[in-house]
């Protein structure tokens, strides 16, 4: 056939058995608000600069990281709160605990400053160490230096450990750290040999304070909401639902507008082509999918359906014979759009406002799949109708 050896179809083709090979292997992924989960609100103690907020969303994010979840999503919303959104699995004790501490990490031996969390190179995870369970970590150089000067002579003597201004463990100095050499070996000891779970995370909050470094400002949990599993999958049907209503809703007026199946019926197969690579995409660069950004899928179709309507009228314009011609203009008609869009939505994916991030990601790479694979390979099929037809 013809028709399927043009090489934009044969494009549509290939990105459609891509988007379904994708969405088989890896999945879709959905976001707490679909999925079920919670999401934190931190409130931090004064408006920070843009530059202050990356420092902290970073920093928080590390901490998160540190801890194994990855599938944590953290950002600002205003200069003065951090969303956080937490996947069902996740334990929410240990994650607000890990959250809400600043990280200003100091040792004391006599009142003196021995070491700083800025002197620290390196941090294993918490676990059983010599003195109980702990976490063990490693001094730089200079910070050796100065614990050896700090603590020569003075053996037998108290090191505090403070984490935010709160004395977390408090060690007796041994005689052989106290020779005036440098120890970069040490420990922060939080329990005994059995420790509770409120002593690992204790231990956890440290090691993640000690790896990703101080806030620059203290946070606390504005508040915190949770979504069930079971409240969320309600949410993905309802979704499901709404999107096939307004798909057969879309089918409806066209086939009112054209009466022909031989018209209707592209516009529906592309329109569904459209949303299968869009979800591909999403798959495959493993985004998550919330409420906003089926939102953004269905703006980004709905604009679809438009370009589609003029693309058919242009081919089926009587105006001009000259099929090519009309086609043209119909895709200046559809860049021009297509440009008009993506302007209004690249400050929203810049800024990364959460929510609407996903919103502006989705319409993007809907509005962008349309004008560069789907749109030219419908123009083909109306052209091949137009001359089978007419």
């Amino acid at each position: 056939m013809k028709l399927l050896s043009d090489s934009k179809i044969l494009i549509l083709i290939g990105c459609i058995i891509l988007s379904i090979l994708l969405i088989s292997f890896k999945g879709i992924s959905f976001g707490v608000d679909l999925s079920g989960g919670s999401t934190i609100v931190l409130k931090t103690d004064e408006p920070l600069s843009e530059q202050n907020m990356t420092v902290v969303t970073t920093i928080l994010s590390s901490r998160l990281n540190a801890n194994g979840l990855s599938d944590i999503t953290v950002y600002p919303r205003g200069n003065d709160e951090i969303i956080v959104e937490i996947p069902k699995t996740a334990d929410l004790d240990r994650i607000k605990k890990i959250l809400t501490q600043q990280g200003v990490f100091v040792a004391k031996i006599d009142n003196i400053t021995a070491y700083t969390g800025q002197d620290v190179a390196y941090v294993e995870e918490p676990g059983l160490t010599p003195s109980g369970y702990g976490v063990s970590f490693k001094l730089t150089p200079e910070g050796a230096d100065k614990f050896a000067k700090v603590a020569y002579g003075k053996g037998g003597h108290a090191v505090e450990l403070y984490m935010d201004g709160r004395l977390v463990s408090n060690p007796t100095l041994s005689p052989g750290l106290a020779d005036g050499k440098p120890h970069p070996d040490q420990i922060i000891t939080v329990a005994g040999k059995n420790p509770t779970k409120q002593d690992e995370d204790e231990a956890w909050a440290i090691y993640t304070a000690l790896k990703s470094g101080s806030l620059p400002v203290k946070v606390h949990i504005e508040y915190v909401s949770s979504i069930s599993p079971t409240l969320g999958e309600e949410f993905i049907k309802g979704a499901a639902i709404a999107g096939l209503f307004a798909f057969l809703a879309v089918g409806a007026v066209v086939a009112i507008r054209y009466k022909k199946p031989m018209i209707v019926l592209p516009i529906l197969i592309t329109c569904a082509s459209e949303i299968l690579i869009i979800l591909g995409f999403a798959s495959a660069i493993g985004w998550k999918l919330d409420l906003a950004s089926i939102a953004g899928i269905i703006a980004s179709v709905g604009t679809g359906v438009d370009d589609q309507i003029v693309i058919t009228d242009e081919t089926l314009s009587r105006e001009s014979k000259r099929v090519k011609k009309s086609i043209k203009r119909a895709f200046f008609i559809i860049f021009a759009a297509a440009g008009t869009t993506i302007a209004a939505m690249l400050p929203l994916f810049v800024m990364s406002i959460g929510m609407l991030k996903g919103f502006a990601i989705t319409t993007i790479a809907g509005v962008l799949i349309g004008i560069l694979i789907t749109r030219p390979a419908f123009a083909r099929i109306v052209q091949y109708v137009v001359k089978k037809e007419y």
